[in-house]
């Protein structure tokens, strides 16, 4: 009497657990299954309860679980696995299965199975990895935004400290600056107002870029004012590389709402060969100099 106590209080125990629960006998028969298990995989255990996996589920599934069944009851050992399973409706849910071999006292022998259900929470780390990537790439595109002049698509201020410096350590602070300012830049603005002025930039801008390649920092100080970084470069590079700066703007006129606009540039040239120790502050003000000294030449020119 107190066995078959027991055997009832088992099965109730298994009834109210949230875990599904199975037990195979050594033909690979479900002889127990609780409700929890018809829950998961919306099936009925009368038709479950002396059967295979192969009379009940896909062949995919059956696949999927024979071989962990196979090993365990070979070798006692427990089986731990993530798995994709499929109700009789074929939706997929993601589970971790548990299995072990139960030994009785009279020596029979059954497979024991729980299975965790995991798919709400798989689909939320997927929804997480997701959304973090989208925080990554618009945590970039506001990194961008940042360091970016919105009228010339130049780098702006706040570049020239972020980059800079890190763009000369690259090549063992060694390299130059470009100080590049448009001649008589108020002249077009009073004569031709600010809307003609703005897009004489934009012109101006795309004429430099032309010049330029992706290991400069191409940066908007202000106005009418540019500098250009090159790092890794020797002085008379620099030179060649300001003079072609200079031609190029000189020999493109420009035609806004009929009207034609020749418009040149002062570039003032300094490299770190001309300061005693890496310097940020006065290797820019060296360029200044020098670009104020190219004005005071006479503008449209090199110095």
């Amino acid at each position: 009497m107190h066995h078959v106590t027991d055997f009832i209080l088992f099965k109730e125990v298994m009834e109210i657990l949230p875990t599904p629960v199975l037990i195979k006998d050594t033909q690979h028969r479900y002889i127990f299954i609780n409700k929890a298990f018809e829950a998961l995989f919306q099936v009925n255990r009368a038709d479950i309860l002396g059967k295979q996996d192969k009379e009940v589920f896909s062949d995919r599934q059956v696949a999927q679980c024979n071989g962990g069944d196979l090993r365990v009851l070979a070798t006692g050992e427990i089986d731990e696995a993530y798995e994709s399973i499929f109700d009789s409706n074929a939706e997929q849910r993601e589970v971790i299965t548990r299995k072990s071999r139960l030994t009785l006292a009279n020596g029979e022998v059954y497979l024991v199975g729980t299975i965790y259900d995991i798919t709400d929470v798989t689909v939320m780390n997927q929804q997480l990895m997701i959304n973090q990537e989208k925080l990554k790439n618009q945590s970039k595109q506001l990194e961008v935004m940042a360091n970016t002049d919105p009228l010339t698509g130049c780098n702006n201020r706040r570049a020239l400290d972020n980059q800079l410096p890190e763009l000369f350590e690259g090549k063992a602070f060694r390299g130059g600056l470009l100080a590049i300012d448009i001649d008589k830049f108020k002249l077009i603005n009073d004569n031709y107002g600010h809307h003609i002025g703005d897009m004489s930039l934009q012109k101006v801008v795309a004429v430099i870029a032309d010049c330029l390649s992706s290991e400069h920092l191409f940066i908007r100080m202000g106005g009418e004012e540019f500098l250009v970084a090159c790092a890794g470069i020797e002085f008379q590079q620099l030179i060649s590389l300001a003079e072609k700066i200079r031609r190029s703007i000189e020999k493109n006129e420009h035609q806004f709402a009929g009207h034609t606009i020749k418009i040149t540039v002062s570039i003032g040239v300094t490299h770190t060969d001309r300061i005693t120790s890496w310097n940020l502050d006065k290797l820019i003000n060296a360029a200044d100099k020098a670009l104020y000294k190219a004005k005071s030449l006479g503008r449209n020119r090199v110095y």
